[in-house]
């Protein structure tokens, strides 16, 4: 376990070191395309910065887009990285727990019993099952958090103030500009 959580830390700290140093550019320009994407860098650079990070990686969001999208942020590498491992961990668990009842499964396989076969599939379903819920969960929070951030910039461009721009660079990186009802980033 110990093991597991320092392989995934050390993952995680070369990709965002990485993604940072040499990709950043690039990233940002892809990401001016995007709304949703814009979006999700003003959440994560917003006051939820780290349940977002730790719900995305619930979810089935390529990590290399995550890693790309979350290192353009100013969100702290400590930071970033206790809530990638925290969001990575009931995967971790569920990934091990399931290698070490497949190495079991010789034993299940010997036994020809039909109980054995009924605990291993119950197992495999229940933790299939799980798997299931927490995505669908962490994407519903993903998504409740990015349409609430939208809303509050749409409200603060309407009413012809500044949007909250505390701690964020996203806004001074780039210009928000309001126009016949829509969010474009320029």
């Amino acid at each position: 376990m110990g093991l597991m959580v320092v392989g995934v830390l050390i993952g995680t700290f070369i990709a965002h070191v990485v993604c940072k140093r040499l990709l950043t550019a690039w990233v940002a320009a892809r990401i001016q395309s995007s709304d949703k994407l814009s979006a999700v860098i003003r959440v994560v650079e917003g006051g939820s910065g780290l349940k977002v990070v730790a719900l995305a990686r619930l979810t089935p969001i390529p990590f290399g887009l995550q890693n790309a999208v979350f290192s353009i942020t100013d969100l702290s590498l400590p930071n970033y990285l206790m809530a990638s491992s925290v969001g990575l961990l009931p995967t971790q668990l569920l990934n091990s727990y399931l290698g070490t009842t497949l190495r079991t499964m010789e034993d299940v396989i010997a036994e020809q019993s039909v109980s054995g076969y009924f605990v291993f599939c119950l197992q495999i379903i229940i933790s299939i099952g799980l798997m299931f819920y927490v995505v669908h969960r962490a994407q519903v929070e993903l998504n409740a958090a990015i349409v609430a951030c939208e809303m509050e910039l749409k409200s603060s461009l309407v009413k012809g103030n500044q949007p909250n721009t505390s701690g964020s660079s996203f806004y001074n990186k780039r210009t928000l500009t309001f126009s016949g009802g829509g969010i474009n980033v320029v």
